[in-house]
């Protein structure tokens, strides 16, 4: 074998490891942000039943947005 198409080998090699880890820092950020909307849809959730718990015991409050 060559040293030609070691080094070759070694490029195509490195390429495939460079895709890969692009790919898989892409699906951590997917997950990353797929958890921050879930985590703010428990946090809305919450609030409103915090104010239907308020309204329903007579309590007055005022509602920031």
């Amino acid at each position: 074998m060559s040293i030609e198409s070691i080094i070759q080998d070694a490029q195509t090699i490195a390429v495939h490891r460079e895709i890969a880890s692009a790919s898989l820092t892409e699906l951590k950020d997917f997950e990353d942000r797929f958890r921050v909307k879930q985590i703010d849809e428990v946090q809305e959730f919450n609030a409103l039943l915090n104010a239907e718990v308020m309204v329903s015991q007579g309590s007055f409050f005022d509602l920031y947005v």
